[in-house]
């Protein structure tokens, strides 16, 4: 079963989540001047969760290497 799970890629994992914080709570940073501290937690929160999706999701948006033609068409 191990051999199905891949290998945590954890710079891209970091990126992922990184920016995707830094985004949201950017994003939300005028909802949120002068709010109780939980609601900042919630937005990083929010971030997180969309961080690992976003990493999750990576490889259907990732664009072939140099040899994927070859690959691809291969009987």
């Amino acid at each position: 079963m191990t051999r199905s799970v891949r290998g945590v890629d954890w710079a891209a994992l970091g990126a992922s989540v990184g920016s995707a914080v830094l985004f949201t709570l950017l994003s939300l940073a005028p909802l949120l001047m002068g709010v109780h501290g939980g609601y900042w937690l919630v937005g990083l929160a929010m971030g997180t969760v969309l961080g690992v999706y976003m990493y999750i999701r990576r490889e259907r948006y990732q664009e072939p290497g140099p040899d994927a033609d070859e690959q691809r068409f291969r009987p």
